[in-house]
């Protein structure tokens, strides 16, 4: 209630009306990332899950040698699935685990044990640092929406982001790619991003009008009785 209450204050800001504007630009625009997102995350581990289970099976996150923190991701997704009335199975596993553990096995320690014999094969880009890298860019973008952080006014620019999303996503999976792009808004609200009307202006803008000292008001009482006696005569 208070976000919305202080623009209309009478003793606000400029300063303060133009950060709140932007606070509000940057939650509209980080809303219209999440359904982005959400699809890229779930193209990205389903491919993964996919590729390791025709090279390793289906309980490949038990039986490949993973590194101590991927070990540790798995345990406690399967703690958390065990708290729940819920059979522990690898799918339940795999929507468990957060997206960091999956950007992790692009990383350079797991290059000739994943990359090669299996992760290189469910992208058409051969450069694994480069797609490692561009991981890394979702997932910050990710984990600034995630908690609230800015991402407007920053290098890349929400366009560029968006478009290096899309671009990451066509790699993993074209038709959730065109899905996501006909079903998102994020430059919709880019482009429908409100102009700061200053305070001196609003102010201006809602002041009653008041007839000059010059110009006497007319009564209207009064021209209106000259006429009908007029029209008696």
């Amino acid at each position: 209630m208070y976000m919305k209450a202080v623009p209309y204050a009478k003793d606000i800001t400029d300063r303060t009306r133009k950060a709140l504007r932007k606070y509000e630009y940057n939650t509209r625009v980080s809303e219209a990332f999440y359904p982005v997102l959400q699809g890229f995350e779930v193209a990205l581990r389903n491919s993964v899950h996919n590729r390791l289970c025709l090279d390793h099976g289906k309980d490949w996150f038990d039986t490949f040698a993973l590194l101590k923190s991927e070990k540790a991701a798995i345990m406690d997704a399967k703690n958390t699935i065990a708290n729940k009335p819920q059979p522990l199975t690898p799918d339940r596993v795999v929507a468990e685990l957060s997206f960091g553990f999956w950007v992790r096995l692009f990383s350079a320690e797991y290059a000739m044990t994943l990359w090669g014999p299996s992760l290189s094969k469910i992208v058409p880009i051969k450069d694994r640092r480069a797609l490692y890298d561009r991981l890394i860019e979702v997932k910050t973008l990710r984990n600034r929406i995630a908690h609230h952080n800015r991402i407007i006014g920053r290098t890349p620019s929400i366009e560029d982001s968006y478009n290096r999303l899309l671009e990451a996503l066509d790699w993993i999976s074209p038709l959730v790619c065109s899905w996501v792009m006909k079903t998102n808004t994020v430059m919709d609200h880019v482009k429908r991003q409100t102009p700061l009307v200053p305070v001196a202006q609003r102010m201006l803008a809602e002041r009653p009008k008041v007839a000059p000292l010059d110009e006497p008001v007319a009564n209207t009482s009064a021209s209106t009785s000259l006429k009908d006696n007029s029209k008696s005569d």
